[in-house]
């Protein structure tokens, strides 16, 4: 390739982020490392597309790594499992990155990399065989070049479009587009490597993708992910006075809401400067609870949308 940060696991490797405290070059040093030392997932990846069904976090990142910049079926634990096979065998998908707890949404007869233990060791699936990975071991990655290049006009990611209102429509998002995407949350949200985002939202939708996960890295910043039910423990995390944006769904803000109304007392989060619902837009009675308990108002996600004619969403059923 031409121009390495053209592609988007490596323009966040360059960035050198963290996603859970680990450096994002780590994280993708692990995806390529994985690729490199299973031979079973080279073949079954071999003129076929893959899938990623994870919640956000470090695996999520790993296993971006892990396409090495081939198109990505882009699944969500929402997703109707009848829907996930479908489109499984839709798009040709030859092997799946998921965890242990999701693994049984997917057609059993498919190939998985099991990534619980990313980045030090993943796990491969199949009929056949099953064997562990070591990813501990690889070598560091240096990435260097342009950090604002444009992006590649390849596909990167292949995710659900509900907003279509059909079950069966994909969405094709190219590297172009993801990182013009996580460039304009950086510019009109002014993310720096001082950002620290808390994602409770799943990457498969565009604000889980682009505000809780890809933008913050490009900015250099870091990334947490907050995948325990406890409300209470997330409301503990983003008290630890150092998280800047938060990524919810809107069931989740009221339950933080709810919990902090029972307690008596509002959240302490002093640096939080974003709030973002990341599954539409918030109702009257979720805006109005919100603000009792929190001074940051909520605001859009970040659009996809103009990145021009190469990097325009496309549309396939």
């Amino acid at each position: 390739m031409s121009d390495p940060l053209s592609f988007v696991p490596l323009a966040l490797a360059a960035a050198d982020g963290k996603v859970d405290g680990v450096a994002c070059r780590q994280l993708v040093a692990s995806g390529v490392a994985l690729l490199q030392r299973t031979a079973p997932l080279v073949r079954a990846l071999d003129g076929q597309q893959a899938a990623i069904l994870l919640p956000a976090g470090a695996a999520f990142v790993v296993a971006l790594a892990a396409c090495a910049g081939r198109a990505a079926v882009l699944l969500d634990e929402a997703d109707d499992a009848v829907w996930i096979s479908d489109a499984l065998h839709a798009r040709r998908v030859g092997a799946v990155f998921t965890i242990r707890s999701l693994s049984d949404r997917l057609p059993p007869e498919l190939p998985r990399i099991l990534l619980d233990d990313a980045p030090s060791r993943a796990e491969w699936a199949s009929d056949e065989a099953a064997r562990s990975i070591d990813l501990a071991l690889h070598a560091g990655l240096l990435v260097e070049g342009d950090p604002e290049t444009q992006g590649s006009d390849e596909v990167a990611l292949i995710v659900h479009d509900r907003s279509r209102g059909s079950n069966d429509a994909l969405q094709e998002l190219s590297h172009r587009l993801l990182l013009h995407g996580a460039r304009t949350a950086v510019r009109t949200q002014r993310l720096d490597h001082r950002t620290h985002a808390l994602t409770l939202a799943s990457p498969a939708g565009e604000a889980g993708l682009i505000d809780g996960c890809l933008a913050p890295l490009v900015a250099g910043g870091q990334v947490s992910s907050a995948v325990a039910r406890d409300v209470g423990a997330v409301i503990e995390r983003i008290e630890q006075r150092t998280v800047t944006s938060l990524i919810a769904t809107a069931e989740r803000y009221m339950a933080i809401a709810n919990a902090c109304s029972s307690r008596g007392r509002a959240l302490a989060a002093p640096l939080l400067q974003h709030c973002i619902v990341s599954d539409g837009q918030p109702d009257a009675v979720l805006s109005e609870r919100w603000r009792s308990v929190c001074a940051v108002p909520f605001e859009a996600p970040a659009p996809l949308a103009g990145a021009g004619p190469a990097g325009e969403k496309r549309a396939n059923s």
